[in-house]
């Protein structure tokens, strides 16, 4: 996020800034299951923790009944705090952009999908919270390709909310970047109706030049420059758009 700020420069000074980890509520029970393996007779450890801990969090993250109680909801519950906390840097009608890197991508299009089914076709009284001011979506090293296969139709979320104002309306965009060699990244817009409201898949080599053409570049993104100049130039583009006089704006 610090590089990201300094390739904004002045601009970072108009962007309320909200960093969240939801992995935390799975992090714990993956850990010591693979400590429980310290003397068990396994091979390639390295490559079955990389395995264990990405497997564990796509298949912990689902939604298994209605009850609150599930993994579903404690992830959901971190997403809805940090935006929370987000909120109290901001007001009601600021453009929300939110950066989600890998599963995060998936997650955060689940937490919306399920807002938005309750969303009046109002303006609610805090736009913001319910999801209606958001303007930007960057998905990066995204899977939510592998999530749609159980669907037909596969239906996305509805993107822009519909409580901007015109200007916001035609800037707004939900960019999705993947590294070629990244085999935990997809191209979005080849899904059903997805073309729909993404606007652009960009393939883009990340990493240092050893990782830049293996999978490992999945954990590089937010340490390339190219990358950062990309989702710069896409704030201030949102930063122009927003209507005058400016309150403070926000990327979570």
């Amino acid at each position: 996020m610090a590089a990201l700020r300094k390739r904004l420069g002045a601009d970072a000074n108009e962007i309320a800034f909200q960093s969240l980890y939801w992995a935390s509520v799975l992090d714990q029970r993956e850990e010591a299951y693979l400590q429980a393996l310290h003397d068990q007779p396994v091979r390639w450890r390295w490559l079955r923790r990389i395995v264990t801990l990405f497997l564990g969090d796509a298949s912990g993250y689902r939604k298994t009944s209605q009850a609150y109680d599930t993994s579903y909801e404690e992830v959901h519950q971190c997403v809805r705090q940090g935006l929370h906390e987000l909120r109290a840097k901001v007001a009601p009608d600021t453009p929300l952009i939110v950066l989600a890197h890998s599963l995060g991508g998936h997650i955060f299009s689940n937490f919306v999908w399920d807002q938005q089914k309750i969303n009046q076709s109002s303006c609610a009284l805090d736009p913001f919270l319910g999801l209606e001011t958001f303007s930007g979506f960057i998905t990066f090293g995204c899977n939510i390709p592998l999530f749609t296969f159980a669907y037909d139709p596969v239906v996305p979320i509805r993107f822009p909310g519909h409580c901007l104002p015109a200007s916001l309306q035609i800037q707004a965009r939900w960019l999705n970047v993947y590294a070629p060699a990244d085999i935990l990244a997809y191209p979005l817009r080849p899904l059903q109706n997805y073309a729909q409201v993404v606007t652009e898949d960009r393939c883009m080599a990340v990493g240092p030049w050893y990782k830049r053409f293996t999978p490992f570049s999945h954990l590089d993104y937010w340490n390339d420059a190219k990358f950062h100049r990309y989702v710069a130039r896409h704030l201030r583009q949102l930063l122009t758009a927003c209507p005058e006089p400016t309150d403070t704006r926000s990327s979570g």
